[in-house]
């Protein structure tokens, strides 16, 4: 339950009382606009955070559940969360290849001729986990940075004659960039 339909039922509980309440007087007993209150009734505005403990206060509930309505009207709904998980996959990957130097690492090493195509062999030579090599191999992939082909070989796809960390970070961030974009772009044709 939203705070807006705890309201709703208030002022219809009012109105049951009193046929002639009116939605002028349940603004006046909350504090605020008639026309406020009205558009919020009708969903046609937002609860405003910041008035709902106030408002709490005066329908008579208790902090503990003002507090739950309060984190409630924080929850976005869902189409917006859809697009806020989103966005934080894509800021997660974006942070990943900037702080953790494995990427480049793996992008390096595929370069050099006694390259081995295991995660392993590549953790060992990059000084980190098995598990942080995967991780790190699928991400470049995803970004399109490293291929592998069906006999196992992995070939880096940067397309960079010299490859400075510099160079691929930047190649790298903007490879997120493009992905999210398309994912943006597909999100907003499914929620058409």
């Amino acid at each position: 339950m939203r705070f807006r339909d705890r309201l709703e039922a208030e002022f219809a509980a009012r109105r049951d009382k009193n046929a002639r309440y009116s939605l002028r007087a349940f603004a006046a007993f909350l504090g605020t606009d008639h026309s406020t209150l009205s558009q919020i009734l009708k969903g046609l505005r937002p609860v405003p955070v910041a008035q709902v403990r106030s408002w709490a206060r005066k329908l008579g509930l208790s902090h503990e559940e003002a507090s739950v309505f309060v984190a409630a009207e924080h929850t976005l709904a869902p189409p917006d969360a859809a697009r806020e998980a989103q966005l934080r996959h894509w800021t997660a990957e974006a942070m990943a290849i900037v702080t953790e130097p494995v990427h480049w690492q793996i992008v390096d090493l595929s370069r050099r001729h006694d390259f081995v195509a295991e995660t392993r062999w590549v953790a060992m030579q990059a000084g980190v986990s098995i598990d942080s090599a995967n991780i790190a191999f699928s991400r470049l992939l995803r970004l399109g940075l490293i291929q592998s082909g069906a006999s196992g070989k992995w070939t880096e796809s940067t397309g960079l004659a010299s490859l400075t960390q510099a160079a691929f970070r930047k190649l790298a961030l903007e490879r997120v960039r493009e992905k999210a974009a398309e994912a943006n772009i597909q999100f907003g044709k499914r929620n058409r």
